[in-house]
């Protein structure tokens, strides 16, 4: 996210230590890390309950390949925890990663497959919000809603269309109301989807609080209204819960804050406080059952 000459130039500061809610870098200077890393140090630095549990792991199984055929113990014990935490939201399957852009490109793929499973293989074109984030991989960069995570990358995948975002700051509606601007927003979601024909949208990705895009929290009603949009017209739901999961955007997940049930939910970050790289795609229960039900190959 920074061009080598200006690393060159001015060169970054380098930590060398962090303990619990601060670091301290290589000059010895100690500053509050109030972000958090990039928002998934959930519980600080050094915590030791977290190192413990590594270190144990590492002794018993460092590593062991989940492809088809072989599983963990640590693997179906995590998937089972967060089919409990995340029951409220209707997620029932896990789908692990290494982060949150496998999540994205993850969640992406998955809701294509499942259209083309149903029969319905035009439903292949994505919407999301400008200002939005959704990583660094292909797809993700695709559905990103800001230029500056895209131009260098592009021509992008095919198929991807942005709507405003409730922005009471800058859209351009000139709405300063939360709620009005939630319900121009989510009519123009609308308007996108009948101008792209409904039959041929896969699904609508969205962050229920936008991080990188300017931490823009949407009225309560907006996430509501794109889930009985999505619904009417038959598209799936992608909440990319990246960096809101784990109690970041005040509940366990962006989704239950605004009493949402996505169809995939998308997580990292948090979900190991950033000790080591793990995601997961999260799957709901009409998904499953389509996937589960298919007999033809699943790659």
């Amino acid at each position: 996210m920074a061009h080598p000459a200006e690393m060159q130039a001015s060169p970054p500061r380098i930590i060398m230590k962090g303990e619990g809610v601060h670091v301290t870098d290589l000059d010895g200077r100690t500053v509050l890390d109030a972000v958090g890393g990039l928002w998934n140090v959930n519980l600080g630095y050094s915590c030791d309950p977290i190192k413990q549990a590594i270190a144990a792991q590492l002794a018993v199984l460092p590593y062991y390949s989940g492809f088809r055929g072989t599983s963990t113990g640590p693997s179906i014990e995590l998937a089972w925890e967060l089919a409990q935490w995340f029951a409220p939201e209707g997620m029932v399957r896990t789908f692990f990663t290494s982060g949150g852009s496998d999540s994205v490109e993850s969640a992406l793929r998955l809701a294509r497959q499942y259209w083309k499973i149903r029969g319905e293989r035009d439903r292949t074109k994505f919407i999301a919000l400008k200002k939005g984030y959704h990583g660094t991989h292909f797809g993700g960069a695709s559905v990103n809603g800001n230029a500056n995570f895209r131009r260098n990358y592009e021509p992008l995948l095919p198929g991807v269309f942005h709507t405003p975002v409730p922005w009471t700051y800058r859209n351009p509606f000139g709405e300063t109301d939360p709620a009005r601007l939630a319900d121009l927003c989510a009519r123009a979601l609308e308007d996108e989807i009948a101008f792209q024909g409904p039959d041929t949208v896969a699904a609508f990705i969205m962050e229920p609080v936008l991080g990188a895009g300017g931490v823009i929290v949407p009225h309560e009603s907006f996430m509501r209204r794109v889930r009985e949009i999505c619904d009417r017209h038959g598209i799936l739901l992608i909440a990319d819960e990246v960096v809101t999961g784990f109690g970041r955007a005040g509940a366990w997940s962006g989704s239950r804050l605004w009493g949402v049930k996505p169809d995939f939910m998308t997580l990292a970050k948090a979900i190991t406080s950033g000790y080591y790289p793990l995601g997961a795609t999260m799957i709901g229960q009409k998904v499953a059952e389509v996937f589960e039900a298919d007999k033809t190959a699943f790659g």
